[in-house]
């Protein structure tokens, strides 16, 4: 084999991405017991962690422009739009009860810079590369149940609505990554976290205080 094909060959993983996904549903399982926000954020930095993995030998291309942000952005803005016209207070309530932050600003960082890049770049920047857009929507579904669990899942419709709802949102910014890059995604994402997450409660605070 010559050494040009040799330099072709892509490297092989550290670790599969479905052993990926079960460690951090261990992760998710093994801390149940810890409640408040400390918990979403030992599981985002167990994406970030496994995500480090893959880009060690298959490094993640970012596709970044500002045409491709601002497509992706401004799908975003279209995917919540409707969400906020027609569940605004059903959504204050959802974001109270899954994101248990102290005050405002933690909200907006850890939605905006933290959940956004670190789930697009385990679920669609390694995960979708290596497994499709089908099956990483139906994890990324699956992995909304292990944020979520000690906190909606004494309300099983809230938890189930959540897995399906990322699900569907998986499929949507799946389509954004493959379209216009994982920039975009990302930047999908975080303006739907803010839109649907962010802007009601804080809406919700202000006109009750």
């Amino acid at each position: 084999m010559s050494a040009k094909r040799r330099r072709r060959r892509p490297a092989r993983l550290l670790l599969d991405p479905y052993y990926a996904c079960l460690i951090f549903a261990g992760v998710g399982v093994g801390t149940l017991g810890i409640r408040g926000p400390a918990r979403l954020v030992l599981l985002w930095l167990a994406l970030l962690l496994l995500s480090l993995l893959y880009v060690e030998r298959r490094p993640v291309q970012l596709r970044y422009s500002l045409g491709n942000v601002g497509r992706g952005a401004g799908l975003g803005v279209l995917l919540a739009g409707s969400g906020l016209l027609f569940a605004f207070d059903g959504l204050r309530v959802t974001s109270e009860r899954l994101f248990p932050m102290s005050s405002g600003a933690a909200l907006f960082q850890s939605l905006f810079f933290v959940a956004a890049p670190v789930e697009e770049l385990f679920f669609r920047g390694i995960l979708q590369r290596e497994r499709g857009i089908a099956i990483t929507s139906a994890l990324y579904g699956l992995a909304g149940v292990v944020f979520f669990l000690p906190i909606a899942g004494r309300f099983f419709l809230v938890l189930l609505a959540v897995g399906v709802g990322m699900g569907l949102l998986g499929l949507v910014y799946g389509y954004v990554y493959e379209r216009y890059g994982l920039a975009a995604g990302m930047a999908c994402h975080a303006v739907v976290n803010i839109a649907l997450f962010f802007i009601p409660r804080m809406v919700g605070q202000w006109w009750m205080g």
